[in-house]
């Protein structure tokens, strides 16, 4: 006859590395948490006009108008989502400019004006009787350089919370 002998520490082991085990396979909510991290990084970033090293500012942020780097209709930053789906967790947006912005690139291409009407009230430096003129839809080349603005970064402090949010969940 076998005798199988199991100590109370035994089976606490045994208990402890099955739920370690159950969490491991199921890390949702860690994830999950880490994702609230990262969102609120990202927005930091923007609040920032960038991190760690700031974004070369736009030529709307530069004249003088209450404007922001990346913030106009603040249609990027809000558009930032994460979702979490078995052991992966995504972050990112669907504005089809965001690529262009984040990555940088050249842009080159002819594109459609349409009719809008323009307020004139000074002409080669002079001031004019004010008055408004419509301008037909037209045709221009756009060729422009836009600079890498990169805003879905993992900051350093990001992933010391990662850490400490797999920490806490695995213990």
């Amino acid at each position: 006859m076998i005798t199988i002998k199991t100590t109370i520490k035994e089976m606490e082991m045994k208990t402890a590395l099955k739920g370690l085990s159950t969490r491991l396979t199921r890390p949702q909510k860690a994830l999950k948490e880490c994702g609230l991290v990262l969102l609120r990084s990202i927005s930091k970033t923007f609040k920032a006009g960038g991190r760690p090293v700031r974004w070369r500012p736009s030529k709307r942020a530069l004249s003088g108008s209450k404007g922001k780097t990346l913030i106009d209709t603040a249609r990027l930053k809000h558009s930032i989502t994460m979702t979490v789906n078995g052991k992966k967790l995504k972050v990112g947006t669907n504005v089809k400019y965001a690529a262009i912005h984040h990555l940088g690139g050249r842009i080159k291409k002819n594109v459609t004006v349409k009719k809008f009407w323009r307020y004139m009230d000074t002409a080669f430096g002079k001031p004019i009787p004010a008055r408004s003129v419509l301008v037909r839809s037209h045709r221009r080349n756009m060729d422009l350089t836009m600079p890498a603005r990169p805003f879905l970064v993992i900051q350093d402090a990001d992933w010391r919370v990662f850490g400490r949010i797999f920490e806490e969940y695995l213990t």
